[in-house]
């Protein structure tokens, strides 16, 4: 069983939340326990608010951000092969 991590920033002023785009920060997503997937939620959490880049502390105080995470269960996951891209041989004739 793995676990699935999504952050997500939530607003008291707009009262909502939306998930952190991969685009604006990536980062990884799928845990072998659900332990490890908490103890990266809530530090990922943390950087997106804090570190500056995606949001600067008077945004943060403005719409009272805060973050939110989840870590959901994916049963029965199995790692797909990687596809074989290696063109076919030819013989000339």
């Amino acid at each position: 069983m793995k676990f699935f991590l999504t952050v997500f920033v939530c607003s008291v002023v707009n009262q909502n939340c939306v998930e952190v785009p991969p685009a604006k920060h990536d980062y990884k997503r799928l845990y072998d326990s659900h332990y490890e997937c908490i103890q990266k939620g809530l530090g990922e959490s943390y950087f997106i608010l804090y570190d500056g880049e995606l949001f600067a502390r008077p945004v943060v105080e403005a719409l009272e951000l805060y973050p939110k995470f989840h870590c959901a269960k994916v049963e029965n996951y199995q790692e797909s092969e990687p596809a074989d891209t290696t063109p076919p041989v030819t013989q000339d004739l």
